[in-house]
């Protein structure tokens, strides 16, 4: 297994793309970045609540993929994660979504179902979200069919996503999506960050080296839970009190601006020492450089007093 210094996870939906300003695939600058970033010995990470089958071609090399909301979560291809909602969580979840009226697809990492029910609100999401149909088909009748590891909805109103968190908010782990009136749903103690810490795990790193960019209420665990918590430019409220650093938007290049400001792709790793992560080599940087600019005022000062001499 690769010895890498530390990782950086992205977040898809309004991170590495902006469906608003029509931006949907990674801008050649952010595919730039992070194959520096993976150049600079940096395990990079996708983690996002789309599932695996209608996340797009990127042009990136992720190392590893976590989806569904940390639901499931793979490396080259095989398993880390796959946590599934039981057949009867369905059921119960199905009859309360077509008894209120919310449009509602469960998905797994090869397929997804979706619910005729509120069919126009689903078919804007979709469409909002630049989401191709190609994995996603009728829900069947026989529910053992569907294998969920996690369920999006479209409603109507705020009233009714504040009904879904009184009667679901303790059982289930439900989000809201930044730029569209829908949601995500996955059990109670999964989410982006439960999935970091079983990938992290895996490839032996300390979450004090990692960092992750998200804009939405489903990324609030995943930037509290890393060393380094970044909120792109256009991001909600919720992630204002957490975030370490809050980049650009994805118009103006909100990835590369936040790596660089941590000098995780703006630094020589030629000059990196034995066992130093990137984090230390930054720290020891800014500290080399403040000595420099100390230095440089001494050297003035002793300049100006024998010239007045």
């Amino acid at each position: 297994m690769k010895n890498y210094r530390g990782a950086v996870f992205f977040d898809f939906d309004g991170t590495l793309v902006d469906e608003g300003e029509k931006i949907f695939i990674p801008t050649k600058s952010t595919k730039d970045s992070i194959q520096k970033l993976q150049e600079n010995n940096f395990m990079v990470g996708l983690a996002t609540g789309r599932a695996r089958c209608y996340v797009p071609e990127t042009g990136i090399d992720f190392d590893c993929y976590i989806t569904s909301n940390g639901a499931c979560a793979t490396v080259n291809g095989e398993y880390i994660i796959n946590d599934k909602l039981t057949t009867n969580e369905l059921t119960e979840l199905i009859s309360y979504f077509d008894e209120n009226n919310y449009g509602y697809i469960t998905e797994n990492h090869d397929a997804c179902y979706y619910s005729k029910n509120n069919y126009e609100s689903f078919m804007e999401m979709m469409n909002h979200f630049n989401i191709s149909m190609n994995c996603f088909f009728p829900m069947p009748e026989d529910i053992n069919i569907v294998q969920a590891n996690k369920m999006m909805f479209t409603y109507n109103g705020d009233k009714l996503f504040s009904k879904l968190i009184e009667n679901f908010g303790d059982k289930y782990n439900i989000t809201k999506h930044r730029s569209n009136p829908s949601g995500d749903l996955v059990k109670q103690n999964i989410s982006k960050a439960s999935g970091i810490n079983q990938i992290m795990k895996h490839f032996k790193l300390d979450l004090n080296d990692t960092y992750a960019f998200g804009d939405g209420d489903n990324d609030y665990d995943m930037l509290k839970t890393v060393g380094y918590g970044i909120a792109m430019g256009k991001h909600t409220k919720q992630l204002e009190n957490i975030a370490s650093f809050v980049t650009e938007t994805v118009l103006n290049e909100g990835i590369t601006v936040g790596l660089k400001n941590y000098g995780l792709i703006s630094v020589s790793y030629t000059h990196l020492r034995a066992h130093e992560t990137g984090r230390n080599l930054v720290c020891r940087l800014l500290l080399e450089k403040k000595k420099k600019k100390k230095k440089k005022k001494t050297t003035n000062r002793k300049k100006k007093k024998r010239e007045n001499t």
